[in-house]
């Protein structure tokens, strides 16, 4: 029986190795155990209810993030922030992304996403299309940060994140890196009014991603003609297409093109355009005005 003795010490050796890194590696350990329950759970049955394991899980997590991000001092941001994460069910809107802490006052329009730059650089070596189609290697957080794509799968689950133009701003007093720019979340192409500002700066070791409604922000009637002009004839070719009892995939392929086109033309114009008009430096001062925010972080 003696052996028996040494064995219940040796197992809980073995938990602790398991469990005892940083908090920050105990909380990547938990959040893949985690995910891989639940994955099992749902293999097991497919009329499984998993949302009681799933919150526990992320309210598990939640508590273990809270003391490696921290808080935030920065105003008009609450001083504790909620895991970003809404789900950990594979394929469910809202899986994979950031691992981060959201500071928002409920829904409010004024959010900051906060993780440690060891936290992104885990969450970068994960392929996603968004890298993969044009580089082998994942990029450097900073190319992240400068890449609109980034946003959509980082913290935008539901919505695609289109760059509008890029905001020059200063970096605030400690930062290593800034970045801003005005854009917007839609799920389909052509105009979106609905235009925010995002400013992502690295600093002490960590990552804030702010965002917000763009105030200064009009439509260039220009640009907007050119999506006008492309709608109608976009219309005028989907009521051919109906009208053929919708059997004619010729029609529909160019009814799909003129829409495409439409849309790069449409965003390649205020690309262009923004950086010129008269509220362009009142967008760029409200940008640096969120990115000053942070100073104190």
């Amino acid at each position: 029986m003696r052996p028996a003795l040494f064995a219940l010490p040796a197992l809980l050796l073995s938990a602790a190795v398991a469990w005892g890194g940083t908090p920050e590696e105990d909380y990547v350990a938990a959040r893949d155990a985690a995910i891989a329950k639940i994955k099992k759970a749902a293999a097991k049955s497919r009329d499984a209810d998993l949302s009681k394991m799933d919150q526990k899980a992320l309210a598990d997590l939640d508590r273990r993030l809270q003391p490696v991000v921290g808080g935030l001092s920065a105003k008009p941001y609450p001083a504790r922030g909620k895991i970003a994460t809404d789900t950990l069910v594979e394929d469910d809107v809202g899986f994979g992304v950031l691992d981060a802490l959201r500071f928002a006052q409920g829904e409010g329009d004024q959010q900051a996403f906060v993780t440690t730059e060891s936290l992104l650089t885990r969450w970068l070596a994960k392929p996603e299309d968004w890298w993969t189609k044009t580089r082998k290697t994942p990029p450097s957080i900073d190319e992240a940060l400068s890449n609109e794509e980034f946003y959509t799968y980082a913290i935008g689950p539901d919505a695609a994140f289109t760059k509008t133009a890029e905001l020059p701003i200063a970096k605030p007093d400690g930062a290593t890196y800034a970045f801003a720019m005005l854009g917007g979340w839609a799920q389909d192409v052509g105009p979106n009014p609905n235009q925010e500002i995002i400013v992502a700066l690295r600093k002490g070791g960590k990552v804030y991603i702010a965002s917000e409604t763009a105030k200064k922000y009009k439509a260039i009637p220009a640009c907007e003609k050119i999506w006008k002009d492309a709608e109608a004839k976009a219309n005028a070719l989907y009521k051919t297409y109906t009208d053929s009892g919708a059997k004619d995939q010729k029609i529909f392929d160019a009814y799909n093109d003129v829409n495409g086109k439409a849309d790069k033309d449409y965003r390649a114009c205020y690309a262009e355009r923004t950086p010129r008009e008269a509220f362009f430096p009142e967008l760029t001062r409200e940008a640096q005005a969120i990115a000053d925010r942070f100073k104190g972080e």
